[in-house]
């Protein structure tokens, strides 16, 4: 069997690049284009270990350690990270996802009409044609996200939760909706948006007016969610709090957007998977 490095290398470069999106789509994250594409070519690049010489066990498993560091370099090149805790949260994401498609592809090659392999470095190479490699990975795409809309619309549909902001000495506490539309992000920081849709944080801050909303820290910005469409103002100072009927809380790491109440009930509008 026959590998073409040149084929070898564009092909990784597309599948981790499937892999990093699919990991910012689960863990709310806005992937910086350059970060994206340095990273994309280095998880390419590093396939091209296969043509190391790793005829002994000492060389085949110094290999192997390169190709996980390269995992983790590629991960660590692609999303920006803030702390080691959340790391290790997207790092656990990213490998269910690769392991995800993988297996996907491997039942794909099982159809496959040669369903030759080769293994080297402690490496299994599937000759796959790259027809069958994108509708795996197409697949594995639908699968995933067909499996994350249950889940949410299923396990938190029936809990009640509260939301509190707090920015100084200033604090509102509102009712909040686990809305899995809400898939606002900061442009800015790449963050996720809470939404507040509160008058009394609208007139205390006085976003009624651009330029007094500018000096208090907010910038509008485009949304949509099951409150309609249209500017909200938002904000990254501050922090927000989520309690659930049980009592279990989790301060977020997110902005928040303020707008008016459009039915005069105030409440806040946030993504469920922001408590995971």
């Amino acid at each position: 069997m026959k590998i073409y490095a040149d084929v070898l290398v564009v092909t990784n470069c597309i599948a981790e690049l499937i892999y990093l999106q699919t990991t910012a789509l689960f863990t709310h994250r806005r992937l910086g284009k350059g970060r994206l594409c340095v990273a994309c070519l280095f998880g390419g690049l590093m396939s091209l270990l296969f043509c190391a010489d790793g005829g002994s066990f000492a060389g085949a498993l110094a290999i192997t350690l390169c190709k996980a560091a390269g995992v983790l370099l590629t991960l660590i090149i692609g999303v920006k990270f803030s702390r080691a805790r959340e790391f290790f949260r997207t790092l656990l994401i990213y490998l269910a996802v690769r392991a995800a498609y993988t297996g996907i592809i491997i039942v794909w090659w099982e159809f496959s009409q040669s369903r030759r392999i080769m293994v080297r470095n402690f490496t299994t190479y599937f000759d796959i044609s790259l027809i069958k490699l994108t509708a795996a990975l197409i697949t594995s795409y639908i699968f995933l996200a067909v499996c994350e809309h249950l889940k949410q619309r299923f396990f938190r549909r029936a809990v009640s939760y509260t939301a509190i902001y707090r920015s100084g000495d200033y604090e509102v506490q509102l009712p909040a909706v686990a809305d899995t539309g809400n898939r606002l992000n900061d442009s800015f920081t790449g963050l996720p948006v809470v939404v507040f849709c509160c008058d009394e944080m609208f007139s205390h801050y006085s976003l009624y007016d651009p330029e007094k909303g500018a000096r208090a820290g907010f910038r509008l910005t485009p949304y949509r969610t099951i409150d309609g469409s249209g500017l909200i103002a938002v904000t990254s100072k501050g922090n927000v709090t989520i309690t659930d009927e049980h009592g279990n809380d989790k301060t977020l790491r997110c902005c928040v957007g303020v707008k008016p109440s459009a039915d005069k009930h105030s409440r806040a509008v946030f993504d469920p998977m922001l408590l995971e």
